[in-house]
């Protein structure tokens, strides 16, 4: 098996004090957690960090005596389906202050991770900025460098054109690209902890498999066959569906060529509505991995002593349990349509 997930990069987890949004101390100390059953609770801790068990949404209010604005923002982060920092975003996107949705962001070091995935996207928007200048688009350009350089005066002129192109005022062009900048941050982003929770995913999917062949287990639980078959249809189709999005996307590359206003707001607005999609689609793989890397793997990655019987009861009850709430999630991605 492959490393534990880092803390960063776990998607079922939400420690309250990541970010400064709660004003209660002791709401702030706690986390909410999905359960292997998708279901959010809240994990609570006393002053001095020692558990004191899972709450509702509903029994912290009460306990607690939140006021009205924690009392939205612990609801509307129950009701997210990641928590990753797009979906808390969006999440949250009603009940906090600009200031405040500005400091839920991935963290510099965490940007920096994610320059190979982003490399491709930025050298297609330099690339049409420094049209019949003599600068190369390596890997090491940025746009700031660009227009503090000798060829300021031509990337100014190709600036304006794209401006034009879109209808918008030359100086409203660094909010786009800032927009789309934000775009291309999240789906790397995405795609980063994707790829590093491909061989666990894989590894489960292989287990999966030899419980499927298990003749005589077959035999003693009817179902137990269409069940393991069904969780390796999905898994496969996780890891096609997924890669051919990304695939896709990185034709992002090519978006500055041929851009419009339509072209502009259509993807953005489409790739919005993917954020919590493929969110999810990861969160609910990490839920059902963590708990069988858990239950059948040490911390040094070798299996645990099990029967096939035990593994199945665990498969069912948490693997195979709410497998079907992926599924509408997996079709819009699979039917994605990116005007690139």
């Amino acid at each position: 098996m492959s490393k534990k997930l880092q803390v960063v990069d776990i998607f079922f987890e939400l420690p309250l004090n990541k970010w400064a949004i709660f004003d209660s101390k002791t709401l702030a100390k706690s986390k909410i957690v999905l359960l292997h059953d998708l279901k959010p609770v809240v994990d609570m801790f006393n002053a001095e960090g020692v558990g004191i068990g899972i709450r509702t949404a509903s029994e912290v209010i009460t306990e607690v005596g939140l006021n009205t604005h924690d009392r939205q923002r612990l609801v509307a982060l129950m009701g997210a389906r990641s928590f990753d920092v797009y979906s808390v975003r969006a999440a949250l996107n009603d009940f906090i202050t600009d200031a405040e949705l500005e400091q839920i962001k991935i963290p510099a070091k965490e940007q920096e991770r994610l320059q190979s995935y982003m490399n491709n996207y930025s050298r297609g928007l330099l690339s049409v900025i420094l049209q019949g200048t003599d600068v190369k688009v390596t890997s090491r350009s940025s746009l700031s460098g660009i227009l503090e350089g000798a060829n300021r005066g031509a990337a100014l002129k190709n600036l304006m054109d794209i401006a034009s192109r879109l209808k918008i005022e030359p100086t409203e062009i660094v909010v786009y690209i800032s927009k789309l900048s934000e775009i291309i941050l999240a789906i790397s982003y995405y795609q980063r902890i994707y790829d590093a929770l491909l061989e666990d995913l894989r590894e489960l999917l292989v287990d999966i498999k030899k419980l499927k062949d298990q003749d005589a287990l077959n035999n003693r639980f009817p179902g137990m066959r269409e069940e393991t078959a069904e969780a390796l249809s999905i898994g496969r189709d996780t890891i096609l569906t997924l890669n051919g999005y990304f695939d896709q996307f990185h034709k992002v590359e090519k978006f500055f060529d041929e851009i419009t206003p339509e072209k502009f707001r259509t993807m953005r607005e489409a790739v919005e509505i993917h954020y919590r999609a493929i969110g999810m689609i990861v969160c609910f793989w990490q839920i059902k991995m963590s708990e069988w890397r858990k239950r059948f793997w040490d911390d040094r990655g070798r299996g645990r002593d099990s029967t096939w019987k035990q593994k199945y009861n665990f498969f069912k009850d948490t693997v195979y349990h709410n497998l079907y709430t992926i599924h509408d999630n997996l079709e819009l991605i699979k039917n994605a349509k990116l005007d690139l």
